[in-house]
């Protein structure tokens, strides 16, 4: 290794350009990769590819299409009725005309089936009604055929008309009943009960997920509302846009912004850090510039084999820039102490790969270890994660050795470093005050840390009693001022159309539609039967049967009755009733209706794509959706049920991936835990000889760690799907800390220095610190999110950082301080 590191160095001094180049040559080849990585932000795009959610959603997708629209709210404060109608009359038109491949269907009026249902009257009253009815009239019959007979006599002092007339009108009101139920929709239009809001939902063919097909669509729709004028119809018209496809967008949009914020405001501070730390602006120069190939190669190799980022993986960049630069400041920071020390150029780089090699390798391949024991799981939130990161750390160590020396020395060339030789050389203020801290206080300090570490256990082992998991799902949403318009617009829109438009349903994907009513039955049956308080779903399911008239079997030889009874009552009766009769008198023939007999616009929402009708269960919540305890129960109940014909349908819906999302986190977090920790103690063990020196690096982590649980705990952070993540990569980037540190311990004892505890705080300890700095800043710009999952991540992330450099500079060392004086 030491001729190795020698002819390196050598041609590091002699030919930097050459490393200078090739550096240049892979960020301009990784630039274009990176501009084609997108992003999903999508709770599925988090889920396993075999994940019985997302498997669901393929299928609901290959049998009926997208699910995504995109809503079109016309508003007007002055309630101008007609205006909004005359207007929607007319949009909707011209979005029908776009071609299939940008608007699948625009759903704007319920006429059609409001015609429809008049057109079968008959047969949409009830069966009750309708018995009512004959009975009624088959009374008023016999009492007009008996006062036609001569022989009759009537016994009553008088007779009531009204009653006469009573069978009649209220067959006339039962026949018109159900066309009265259309009366929240005036016109047919989705209109709003304040009268001030009126909604058309536009269908298109694609995912939500799918930015430049939602971009394309708003364009278009926007384009034609331009076109088309509110203002020409109401002065007070306005439009906005909502639904699935612009909240999806918004959504993208906006992590995109914030992820290049963070970006931003990671290297920006990071860089400011630098320079405070080494107060030389060549040091920011070099830093940042050896670090520009290993972050664009990062996301390059990103493109290439995880497609795309997601929730969880699209702050990487600042991630990877404030934990990927730790190995070049302790290289840097190693680099200065040989040059003011009075080594030659080349010679320092030699020492300094020398000594720094072996122990930032080994914080990297801890930290990638880290990373890659993420993608041991089936999450893509984790394993995307790991893929990503675990590849950064690696690229950013080999740039630390070959670009970042290299880069040095060009600047020596330029201007170059003049030596000290003072004895504070290459020590930091950061390093000094650790080190006073040990030297004044170790025992004070170990009590004090064994102290933290029992309350620590403690408060987390209550806390894992109580269950760590945070169900409630409001609590990781995005909270931004900039989609408040969207979510008005969507939750007006379901005060309009239903609950279920609002995402809270499941919809049960059957194969044989002859399993729809049974299975219908079961569901509401056992809705009834366990009441109110305890019921998983509403007690009305809802298919394509309920736009069908039911027991039309029944009601067919009924209404042949009524007819025959109101042709005889008709001889009796006067001019009047005879035209009441006429008007309300079922057909002769009358035959009954079944799925295909409804209009297309009407069945739209329960045809698949190849016309078949009436294999959909809608499954409405009871509860909040937002309630992931609720959403386990109520997924796990409905995917127990199977048909009579053997299956197990398929569920589709927003409960069912969050469910999913909660049982991968419990599976596969636990298990990523594992193997960073198995993945940590090896690397450990190989890295250093002696015993001492590996169980105090491993107990400067686990003490880090135990104290990142307990203050999780006491400020009350509960584990989602993104922060569980914290726990495996702080196993990896909290042993970074500790191992520097006791490696710089190791070569001090071994050159035979009796303060050799000291000197590694206060010549290593300060870059550590800088390093935890730099990383800390990386998570803490996940704050420029307004997604609370990412903020929680960020959270616990820097709280690691936190509790694993103290461990590793005040905690570790006073053992060590300790053990020196034995």
């Amino acid at each position: 290794m030491k001729r190795f590191w020698r002819r390196l160095a050598a041609v590091q001094t002699s030919r930097p350009w050459i490393f200078a180049l090739v550096s240049i040559a892979l960020t301009a080849g990784s630039i274009p990769l990176c501009m084609q990585l997108g992003l999903n932000s999508q709770w599925t795009a988090l889920l396993p590819e075999h994940a019985p959610s997302v498997n669901d959603l393929r299928r609901a997708e290959n049998r009926f299409g997208s699910l995504a629209t995109l809503t079109v709210a016309v508003e007007s404060p002055s309630k101008d009725l007609e205006a909004m109608q005359n207007f929607a009359t007319e949009l909707a038109a011209r979005l029908d005309a776009l071609p299939d491949n940008v608007v699948k269907a625009v759903d704007w009026n319920v006429s059609t089936y409001r015609d429809f249902v008049y057109e079968n009257r008959h047969l949409y009253a009830s069966l009750e009604d309708l018995e009512e009815a004959r009975d009624s009239l088959q009374d008023r019959l016999d009492r007009e055929r008996e006062r036609a007979n001569p022989f009759f006599v009537d016994l009553d002092d008088e007779d009531d008309p009204d009653e006469d007339n009573d069978a009649l009108a209220r067959l006339e009101e039962r026949i018109n009943e159900r066309k009265a139920k259309f009366d929240r929709f005036p016109g047919g239009f989705y209109v709003a009960e304040e009268g001030d809001f009126l909604v058309l939902f536009v269908r298109k063919d694609k995912s939500a997920d799918d930015a430049i097909g939602s971009r394309g669509l708003i364009r278009e729709v926007r384009r034609i509302i331009d076109e088309v004028d509110p203002s020409q119809y109401g002065e007070d018209l306005k439009v906005d846009l909502g639904g699935s496809v612009v909240v999806a967008l918004e959504e993208t949009d906006a992590i995109a912004r914030e992820l290049v914020t963070a970006t931003i405001a990671t290297i920006v501070v990071v860089l400011l850090a630098i320079w405070a730390f080494f107060r030389r602006l060549r040091s920011i120069v070099l830093l940042g510039g050896s670090l520009i190939a290993p972050v664009a190669m990062t996301f390059a190799f990103a493109e290439l084999t995880v497609d795309y980022l997601n929730t969880s993986t699209a702050f990487l960049g600042s991630i990877v820039i404030g934990n990927g630069i730790n190995p070049n400041i302790i290289w840097l920071s190693r680099y200065f102490e040989e040059r003011r020390g009075g080594k030659e150029v080349e010679d320092a780089i030699y020492r300094t790969h020398l000594s720094a090699w072996a122990g930032t390798l080994t914080a990297s391949l801890a930290a990638a270890l880290a990373y890659g024991s993420l993608m041991l799981t089936d999450f893509r939130g984790f394993r995307d994660f790991g893929i990503i990161g675990g590849f950064g750390m690696v690229v950013c160590w080999v740039g630390a050795l070959t670009a970042l020396p290299a880069f040095a020395a060009i600047f020596e060339k330029i201007r170059p470093l003049r030596a000290t030789r003072d004895g504070t050389a290459g020590k930091s203020y950061y390093g000094l005050f650790f080190s006073r801290l040990v030297r004044a206080r170790p025992k004070a300090i170990l009590v004090l840390s064994a102290l933290v570490t029992l309350g620590s256990i403690a408060i987390t082992a209550q806390a894992v009693a109580e269950d760590p998991l945070e169900y409630n799902f409001r609590n990781l949403r995005s909270e931004r001022d900039g989609n408040r318009t969207s979510r008005h617009i969507n939750h007006r829109a379901g005060e309009i159309v239903g609950s279920a438009a609002q995402g809270n349903g499941m919809v049960m994907l059957l194969s044989n539609r002859a399993d729809v009513a049974p299975l219908e039955a079961a569901l509401e049956a056992r809705a009834e039967e366990e009441g109110e308080e305890n019921r998983l779903w509403t007690p009305k399911v809802g298919t394509i049967d309920d736009l069908l008239p039911g027991n039309q079997d029944a009601k067919v030889p009924l209404l042949g009755e009524i007819r025959q009874i109101l042709l005889d009552l008709r001889r009796h009766a006067d001019d009047e009733t005879q035209a009441k009769i006429d008007e309300h008198i079922p057909p002769e023939t009358i035959e009954t209706i079944g799925v295909g007999d409804l209009p297309e616009h009407v069945a739209r929402s329960f045809t698949e794509l190849d016309g078949t009708r009436g294999r959909l269960v809608v499954v409405e919540a009871t509860r909040s959706i937002w309630n992931g305890e609720y959403l386990i129960e109520w997924a796990g109940a409905l995917r127990a049920y199977e048909t009579e014909s053997g299956e197990h349908p398929p569920i589709a819906g927003r409960g069912p991936v969050f469910a999913d999302m909660i049982d991968v986190v419990l599976r596969d977090g636990p298990r990523a835990m594992l193997w960073a920790l198995i993945a940590t103690l090896l690397l450990t063990l190989v890295t250093f000889r002696k015993l001492r020196e590996r169980l105090l690096t491993m107990t400067a982590l686990l003490t880090g760690i135990t104290w990142m649980a307990g203050t999780m705990a006491v400020i009350g952070m509960k584990l989602n799907f993104l922060n569980f993540v914290a726990f495996p990569i702080t196993f990896g980037n909290g042993v970074d800390y500790g191992v520097n540190v006791m490696r710089r311990y190791s070569l001090e004892r071994s050159a035979g220095n009796k303060s050799a505890v000291y000197e590694a705080i206060e010549r290593t300890g300060g870059a550590v610190a800088l390093c935890s700095l730099t990383t800390i800043i990386g998570y803490t710009s996940l704050y420029t999110s307004a997604n609370q999952a990412i903020n929680s991540f960020g959270l616990a992330m820097a709280i690691s950082e936190v509790t694993c450099l103290f461990s590793a500079v005040l905690t570790m060392p006073a053992i060590l301080a300790l053990l020196e004086k034995r």
